[in-house]
């Protein structure tokens, strides 16, 4: 089956203060600073110590990700300044079962504003409907209470638990959000 997303990346506006856009060449350094802060090494999975040259491979690959059909990273901006904060976007798509998995991190100095909760309903929005998938998820850490917190705020209800795949080993709980279809039930 062929991957379900489109070869482009969207610019996906939230509200006024915020839009998911395509990462681009430029926003390195702001990656490399962002990813210095432990708590976004502690729960996702980023190369620690995170370099420029880290910063550089990821632009790369996502606008790889992009333009394969396989999906990718946006930045999460205020449009009025456009300098990103946070990093929203999927990180692995199962084209078979039609679902794809949201990741994410925001910077310290964004958090607990709403602004992380947001962006994932509009990525889940997107994904569910624009693209017609059947299910978006996320991996969380059972201790990570601030992404369980987003996820319940999102619309996503815990799924499974203690789960560990290739990409991630650690067990994690997983908290999805079902598209609904004329016809059939969210679950």
């Amino acid at each position: 089956m062929d991957l379900p997303l489109p070869p482009s990346a969207p610019t996906i506006p939230i509200r006024e203060d915020l839009r998911l856009r395509p990462w681009r060449v430029g926003d390195e350094d702001v990656i490399t600073a962002e990813c210095q802060d432990p708590e976004i090494q502690r729960w996702t999975t980023i190369p620690t110590p995170y370099t420029r040259e880290n910063a550089e491979f990821f632009l790369e690959t996502t606008a790889s990700d992009w333009a394969s059909g396989a999906g990718g990273s946006l930045a999460l901006v205020d449009p009025r300044e456009d300098v990103p904060f946070g990093s929203f976007g999927f990180v692995s798509i199962r084209a078979d079962h039609r679902a794809a998995e949201i990741g994410y991190w925001l910077a310290a100095g964004k958090r607990g504003h709403g602004y992380a909760a947001a962006a994932v309903i509009a990525l889940s929005e997107y994904a569910l409907g624009l693209v017609g998938l059947d299910e978006v998820y996320l991996r969380i850490d059972p201790l990570n209470l601030a992404s369980a917190a987003v996820a319940r705020r999102a619309g996503f209800e815990r799924t499974d638990t203690a789960v560990a795949d290739a990409r991630t080993p650690e067990l994690l709980d997983t908290y999805t959000r079902f598209a609904v279809r004329a016809g059939r039930s969210a679950r």
